[in-house]
């Protein structure tokens, strides 16, 4: 994908200092691995590798997809620093059951990844391969933003970000039923600002679009929560939506 292959060796950036990325993804392993006993992991559209290199620490055996060639090199290369031994696979999350073999305690798909899925037959052969990987007592687990409250708002800025010199602006276009998000880049030298401007559509799919959709692929007793420490869920109030799913009968 060429908007995160451009962008894959700022994203640790952009999205907020390393360690404190990495020590959220520590507490979320541990609180998977609390909540769900896992023992194995596919995370789908893993981007940099920090959930997946945080379950693979704790022992679990673990699969990271991504369809950026350009951020699963920098996840191996942090995979390779902390000597944590992770299978990376280069994929689109709609193709992700034929390119990943075996089953699986928990299917992830975080840091609203799932919005890249366009279309309902994308979204329907996405959560069918993620069904197809996930063992009889597994779990599913998506982590969007909240877009029920996203498109009530219209609240165009999703995120602002500073790493010394560089600034970093995620929003939204509100142009139709997909969203346009940009990620404008600022880099300032010599009290000269210049910039750069990468975009890439997002479907805006909310908890009860997802939990329709899960529920036609035989994953049900849906769970939706407002953070990735499952806290309640609010659809006015929530700036996330954490959408549990697991395997019918």
């Amino acid at each position: 994908m060429d908007f995160y292959d451009a962008i894959a060796g700022d994203y640790d950036a952009m999205t907020g200092a390393a360690a404190a990325r990495a020590g959220a993804a520590e507490a979320l392993a541990d609180a998977l691995i609390r909540r769900f006993g896992l023992h194995s992991a596919l995370d789908a559209a893993c981007g940099t590798g920090l959930h997946a290199i945080a379950l693979a620490r704790r022992g679990a055996r673990v699969v990271g997809a991504d369809l950026s060639a350009g951020m699963l090199e920098q996840a191996r290369r942090r995979a390779q620093a902390q000597r944590v031994d992770v299978r990376w696979v280069c994929t689109p999350m709609q193709k992700l059951a034929a390119a990943v073999d075996g089953a699986f305690d928990a299917v992830l798909c975080l840091g609203n990844s799932l919005p890249h899925v366009l279309t309902d037959a994308d979204l329907d052969a996405t959560l069918a391969g993620f069904a197809a990987r996930l063992a009889p007592s597994g779990a599913v687990v998506l982590h969007l933003l909240n877009y029920e409250r996203v498109l009530a708002t219209r609240e165009r800025i999703v995120h602002v970000s500073r790493h010394g010199d560089r600034e970093f602006i995620r929003f939204y276009d509100f142009d139709g039923p997909v969203l346009g998000f940009n990620l404008l880049e600022l880099t300032w030298i010599d009290g000269a600002c210049r910039h750069r401007l990468h975009s890439t559509p997002h479907r805006p799919w909310t908890a009860a679009d997802l939990a329709a959709a899960l529920a036609r692929h035989g994953l049900g007793d849906v769970r939706t929560y407002g953070t990735l420490g499952f806290d309640p869920y609010d659809a006015r109030d929530s700036q996330a939506a954490v959408i549990v799913a697991r395997r019918e009968g």
